[in-house]
């Protein structure tokens, strides 16, 4: 994934053995140690989440939605 990742954005992040989606609310670091915080919500989590939480995962493991893996 490349570091132009904008806040707000969606994106589908590993979970388990499955994926969800989430939206960027962050995005820091440099280099390649790039990092993006992610909302999940259940309105877009699904049944992932109960209630709104944020998860910080390095940018390479996250991907757009729309975008083939």
């Amino acid at each position: 994934m490349d570091s132009e990742l904008k806040i707000g954005e969606s994106v589908i992040v590993p979970w388990g053995l499955a994926e969800v989606r989430g939206n960027v609310v962050e995005v820091y670091g440099r280099g390649q140690r790039v990092h993006v915080v992610i909302r999940l919500s259940p309105e877009v989590s699904g049944d992932v989440v109960d209630e709104p939480t944020t998860v910080s995962l390095p940018i390479d493991d996250v991907r757009r939605v729309g975008v083939a893996a």
